[in-house]
């Protein structure tokens, strides 16, 4: 009996999803494509692999037994293409990263650790929003963004690596500067200071403020972090920020960072990439390096 090998890739990437509709989107497939795959692969198999649940699939007893065996070849099959495309390409080609601008300041020490791992990176800055859709698109091999802990991509892979917390930023001689922690209600009546929309940090920081009744609506949008820094060292508002982001401007004394009494805070650093079974040799090495730090 022949098994097309394409089959398990695609049986073990809807098992990693839970869901055809979202693998299909994951290998650019059809709906149909997937689930004739799939009923292939169990007639060849001669027993259930998985029942639909809802909008989703499970796997059964077989199904389950099976999925080791299908993800080794998917990581065998996806080493083999970077083999050959490596070989082909002189010199090698740089695996391409994206960060988002809440966290471009680590490009270069990224680049560095890399480089030490056998790594070559090329490094682009974009808002979270463009990165998740340039992974997705193959454009990018990963994306490192700021999500909310909770936030997922359906049809791709989120690996946690870090996390940071969001903090009121002021200017030094600003009324809450001195306060230890405020409540989210306390900036009513003041200008708030915003990134560009597809920004992780500015949804998280939204969905803080959602529940005061303030919106974006009601400060300036400056485009990046970096802009919204700026303005706050200017005096022209405050700022929701992440504290890593601002520590180096707080130790200098160019802002405040005033805690914030709610409890959507912890911000997630996650590295964003095609699922398990599609992965490079490059992309996992990547993964395991940031999981390490």
């Amino acid at each position: 009996m022949r098994i097309n090998p394409e089959h398990l890739v695609t049986f073990s990437v809807v098992a990693e999803l839970g869901s055809v509709s979202r693998a299909g989107q994951a290998l650019n497939l059809s709906q149909p494509a997937v689930s004739g795959q799939l009923r292939a692969l169990q007639d060849q198999f001669g027993q259930p692999l998985y029942t639909r649940q809802g909008r989703g699939v499970a796997l059964t007893e077989a199904g389950e037994r099976l999925l080791p065996h299908a993800q080794a070849i998917a990581r065998n099959l996806a080493e083999v293409a970077g083999q050959i495309s490596g070989a082909r390409q002189r010199p090698a080609a740089a695996l391409r990263v994206g960060l988002s601008f809440a966290l471009s300041e680590r490009s270069s020490a990224l680049v560095r650790r890399a480089r030490t791992a056998g790594l070559h990176l090329r490094v682009v800055a974009r808002p979270a929003g463009t990165l998740i859709e340039e992974v997705r698109a193959g454009r990018l091999g990963a994306a490192l963004i700021v999500t909310s802990p909770q936030r997922a991509a359906e049809d791709l892979d989120l690996h946690r690596v870090g996390e940071d917390q969001l903090r009121l930023v002021t200017p030094p001689g600003h009324p809450l500067a001195g306060l230890g922690y405020v409540a989210p209600h306390a900036l009513r009546g003041e200008t708030l200071l915003w990134s560009a929309r597809g920004s992780g940090v500015r949804r998280q920081a939204e969905r803080l403020l959602d529940g005061v009744g303030l919106s974006a609506a009601q400060g300036l949008e400056l485009g990046s972090l970096w802009g919204v820094l700026a303005g706050v060292r200017a005096g022209d508002g405050v700022a929701i920020m992440p504290a890593g982001f601002v520590a180096r401007d707080v130790q200098l004394g160019a802002v405040a960072s005033v805690g914030l009494e709610a409890p959507a805070v912890t911000v997630a650093h996650t590295l964003v990439t095609a699922p398990a079974a599609l992965l490079s040799a490059e992309v996992r090495a990547l993964v395991a390096l940031l999981r390490t730090s």
